[in-house]
């Protein structure tokens, strides 16, 4: 049985996989057969993950070699073949339905030499959901160890669409049974950066969140703790990290979510940690609200020039506490005409005039129109300062 590696070797061997996980997202999003097996030679250097050689060519198929081969006797070969058919994974599953123990006890030797490939067969994994149902906790136990102590594997069976699903399920089994449990969950800690940067993997860590693993799951919630601002700046990861922000829970809460608020300033201006930051605004706790809009006090002109930025200043004028701050650092900025004309800025200014007009916000709002008077002439003859021009005369129509 393979160790799982461990500190910067780990790290690397993980970081080699990234590669292949456009290969698993085209895979997992299409229509038709891709011609990429799952688990390609060249990376592990053996025939199949068992070690065992490739069974793709065996003259063993069903339902037609049961005719002749009676259930006791079909190899491990003959039944692994027959868990990778729709009827065969049926026949399986009735078997493993019916509680016989030598049924079990033969079907053991089955799932533990062909673990991921049955966990990550179209068929196969409804006959590894059904064995782990099925066996005692002893067999259960032989198969969590051997999952959890192979961390490449795992992590490539969890970002698959059909492996996922049996990695949820496995989850479900061992619930109840807290030891077990305990492997599951440090193996997903280990992973938990390489799981959230795909789809079927985040679903995985999405389960652990369920209200049903309340105060089972913290190694989660460590794990997010530290690689929470690397995923928001992931393409795939900031979206999967504002869903489990959006499912999140307890006291580890409160400590992820000031942990983005006050990074508010560079996220901010990451084509992806944008979301994320924006993402935590609209929880609309005063709080976070307070702690973002500090965070980015000095960076608000400076961010409302870069599209990333822009949005997120656009979103904190929505919001009473920072409406003073954003508007004071124009006023007092030499660049505000710059601003104005920018390509994203101009919608900054068109946004803080808009927010101001409330009944509220009267005085800030006049003082933002009176230093926009002084440029009014610049701004009628700009590409992207006129429409500031044509925002603040068609309001103001004395100023025209």
């Amino acid at each position: 049985m393979e160790k799982s590696s461990t500190g910067s070797d780990f790290e690397t061997e993980c970081e080699n996989l990234l590669r292949c996980f456009d290969i698993l997202e085209a895979i997992n999003d299409a229509t038709v057969p891709v011609a990429i097996p799952l688990y390609s030679e060249n990376l592990w250097a053996v025939r199949s993950l068992s070690g065992r050689g490739d069974f793709g060519t065996s003259d063993f198929r069903f339902p037609s070699a049961l005719q002749t081969i009676a259930f006791e006797h079909c190899t491990n070969h003959d039944l692994f073949s027959l868990a990778q058919d729709q009827e065969g994974s049926q026949y399986l599953q009735e078997n493993l339905s019916s509680g016989d123990s030598r049924i079990l006890d033969k079907l053991f030797w089955v799932v533990s030499g062909f673990t991921f490939e049955l966990m990550s067969g179209q068929y196969g994994r409804f006959v590894f959901g059904k064995f782990i149902e099925s066996c005692n906790e002893s067999q259960l136990a032989l198969i969590i160890l051997k999952i959890t102590f192979q961390d490449q594997l795992f992590l490539l069976a969890s970002v698959d669409k059909f492996g996922s699903s049996s990695v949820k399920k496995l989850i479900k089994v061992v619930a109840h049974l807290p030891p077990l449990l305990y492997h599951v969950m440090s193996a997903l800690k280990r992973l938990f950066k390489f799981l959230m940067m795909t789809k079927p993997g985040s679903s995985v860590i999405l389960q652990c969140l369920e209200p049903s693993y309340n105060h089972k799951n913290d190694f989660i919630y460590q794990a997010a703790l530290e690689h929470c601002l690397y995923l928001a700046c992931h393409e795939q990861g900031c979206i999967n990290l504002n869903n489990f922000i959006d499912n999140m829970k307890g006291s580890r809460r409160k400590q992820i979510l000031h942990l983005i608020s006050v990074n508010a300033a560079s996220l901010s201006r990451h084509r992806s940690g944008n979301y994320v930051v924006q993402h935590v605004l609209s929880l609309e706790d005063p709080f976070l609200i307070d702690a973002i809009c500090f965070a980015l006090r000095g960076h608000y002109v400076d961010l409302s020039l870069t599209k990333c930025g822009s949005f997120v200043v656009q979103k904190c004028l929505k919001y009473q506490n920072a409406v003073h701050y954003i508007i004071e650092e124009l006023l007092n900025s030499d660049q505000i005409l710059q601003v104005a004309n920018d390509k994203y800025g101009n919608y900054v200014i068109q946004t803080a005039l808009a927010e101001t007009m409330r009944q509220d916000r009267l005085s800030v709002h006049q003082r933002l129109v009176t230093k926009l008077q002084q440029h009014l002439a610049a701004l009628r003859v700009m590409k992207y300062g006129s429409n500031v021009y044509k925002w603040t005369t068609a309001s103001h129509p004395c100023l025209a």
